[in-house]
Formats: C-alpha cells, structure tokens, sequence
C-alpha cells in the first residue's frame, strides 16, 4: 500500500488516553486492490477506534473515494 509511512502504531497520543484500554494513534493506509476492493491497513490487529466527527468524515470520504464513488448523497 505505502512505503513512505510506517504503519501501526506510533505510541503516542495526541488526544490525551480515551480510556484505559486506548493503544494510541495509528497510521493507516487506504488503497484499492486491482479487483476493485476498498482495503483498510491498520498494521497491526486493532479492536476499536474512534475519530472526531470531522476525522470521521474525511475517513469516509477517503473510502468512498476509493471505491471509486463521484457523488453520494444520504437518502
């Protein structure tokens, strides 16, 4: 996917520690494989993560994106 970041964990925490269970940031890639699937490369097992609500939105974006989406609108 990428060779220019390291994926996974970075053991820091920008946003303070969520709760006690929070690993920290991590670097992710997004890509499209050649048979057209989204993939979402965390580099290491994750169980939850959460955004913000404009992180969220441009994780969305980004997905939709590469799903090779133009336009979406929500019904």
């Amino acid at each position: 996917m990428t060779d220019d970041l390291k994926l996974g964990a970075t053991g820091e925490f920008p946003q303070g520690k969520m709760n006690p269970t929070d690993e920290g940031a991590c670097n992710i890639a997004i890509a499209r494989d050649p048979q057209g699937r989204v993939v979402v490369n965390f580099g290491k097992p994750v169980v939850w993560f959460a955004l913000y609500r404009t992180d969220a939105i441009q994780f969305a974006k980004l997905i939709l994106q590469k799903a090779n989406v133009k336009r979406f609108t929500f019904p």
